[in-house]
């Protein structure tokens, strides 16, 4: 779809690691303009209006569950729910698949720990490694990064098509996946009026 509209696509590796990695090499050798898609500012906050939409559509909302890689998205909607300073506390809960679940040491380390290993049907994040600035942002604003098995995944993104009639796709399903594996519930009990963010339709039927 992308080369339909003018546009010279690159596949390179089978994490977004490898592709960044490729996409600085490019833009070093070419002068071309390196864009990170989720450690950079500007995409922090542009992602940051998707936490104000929830608050204008779902103005009752608990709890806000959302898919994590980098954390660009994470970090953009919980900074621009915090800065409502709303009559209640939101709780904002992030997800990762368990096999590319980089958040959950960082984040107990207090500082950036990469993973050897990235392997997950969530291919939208497998990430190895955390941005630094949304990793600053999601210490701070976010209560909990949970993880999410490969059988989860794929029950909920099942789930989601069969009886919502929803083509999501792995790394946007992670929200429903914890919610439906139950492990949420028993830690936090009732969430409340619950916005799960389903970030992504791109299926790969080859992968699944």
């Amino acid at each position: 779809a992308t080369r339909d509209h003018g546009a010279e696509v690159e596949l390179y590796g089978v994490t977004v690691d490898e592709a960044l990695a490729e996409a600085k090499r490019y833009a070093e050798e070419t002068g071309a303009v390196f864009v990170h898609p989720f450690d950079n500012e500007d995409i922090i906050a542009g992602q940051g209006t998707i936490g104000l939409e929830i608050l204008e559509q779902v103005p009752d909302v608990d709890t806000v569950i959302v898919g994590v890689g980098g954390g660009g998205l994470l970090a953009g909607l919980s900074a621009a729910i915090r800065a409502q300073k709303l009559g209640k506390k939101i709780k904002i809960i992030g997800v990762q698949a368990e096999h590319a679940a980089a958040y959950p040491l960082s984040l107990a380390a207090d500082a950036l720990v990469p993973l050897k290993k990235v392997s997950t049907i969530a291919d939208g994040i497998a990430v190895g490694r955390p941005g630094q600035m949304p990793f600053s942002i999601i210490k701070e604003l976010v209560d909990d990064v949970a993880t999410v098995s490969e059988d989860d995944i794929a029950r909920a993104l099942i789930f989601l098509m069969e009886r919502n009639k929803l083509v999501v796709e792995p790394a946007g399903s992670v929200p429903v996946a914890a919610l439906m594996n139950g492990k949420l519930k028993e830690e936090y009990g009732d969430l409340g009026t619950v916005v799960c963010v389903l970030s992504g339709g791109n299926i790969d039927p080859m992968l699944m």
